[in-house]
């Protein structure tokens, strides 16, 4: 496909992502770093939560080791637990970074950066580390725990090994028949926040393109689903926080499918 578009002559980018909402997993981010080294094709990645998966920091290095990857991108609110509006662009080219910094208009508040600092240096090398331990030892049975309320509500979890921080879980029929983003929204208003529910159907335009099953990752995927996070802070006793609001608040919806 890079050949048909005629190569770095007419790519600017392949942009590749490593962190996103299951069921999607890594790109192959090793693989097109390889293929982009061979036609000189620059190489973008979307690291938005991979900072603090260990699987994920493993993949970027194998393709540093392996081909081209020019720019790095992560959130700093997703992986240092700081206010939202801050990222950090990396390179393992010096010029690279100080051209991106060269093209910023230079009218962003010094806030993000000031969070940043802050937190770090509060947390200490030890301590940043220690929480990136804690949620790796944590999402496992964060996935098992999830995984039995879904079931328990007529669903299941949807298993995607790959992805190491983020978790499906496709509704039952009641539950889909009540609405899904109503489900969302319910959640959200009990203090679950970050929970996304995506419901089948939906088409969206851009740009001249129609994107089937706006939301979801897949064009055909027949299902509802909400997804969840294991990001770095989350702790053991909160799990049976959400899984008991979880429950309560699942069961609530599909209520209103039987009470129709």
């Amino acid at each position: 496909r890079l050949d048909e578009l005629g190569g770095a002559a007419g790519v600017l980018c392949v942009l590749t992502t490593t962190s996103c909402f299951a069921p999607r997993a890594p790109d192959l981010v090793d693989e097109v770093a390889r293929l982009c080294a061979a036609r000189g094709v620059a190489h973008v990645v979307n690291n938005a939560y991979g900072t603090q998966c260990a699987r994920i920091t493993r993949l970027l290095r194998r393709a540093h080791a392996v081909g081209r990857v020019d720019l790095v991108v992560q959130s700093t609110d997703k992986n240092l637990m700081v206010p939202v509006g801050g990222s950090i662009v990396a390179s393992s080219s010096r010029d690279a970074v100080e051209r991106v910094s060269r093209a910023y208009p230079g009218r962003g508040s010094a806030g993000p950066a000031m969070d940043v600092l802050i937190t770090l240096l509060a947390m200490g090398a030890e301590g940043y580390r220690g929480l990136l331990a804690a949620r790796e030892g944590l999402a496992p049975r964060f996935a098992e725990r999830l995984r039995g309320v879904a079931e328990a509500a007529g669903g299941s979890l949807l298993d995607v090994p790959e992805n190491g921080i983020s978790v499906a879980l496709r509704l039952g029929a009641r539950s889909t028949a009540a609405g899904p983003t109503m489900l969302g929204s319910m959640l959200y208003h009990r203090g679950v926040s970050g929970a996304r529910a995506v419901a089948p159907g939906a088409v969206k335009a851009i740009g001249g393109h129609e994107f089937r099953n706006w939301g979801a990752h897949h064009d055909d995927y027949p299902h509802a689903y909400i997804t969840l996070a294991c990001s770095i802070g989350f702790q053991e006793h909160e799990l049976g926080i959400l899984a008991a609001r979880l429950e309560a608040t699942m069961a609530e919806h599909a209520g209103r499918a039987g009470a129709a």
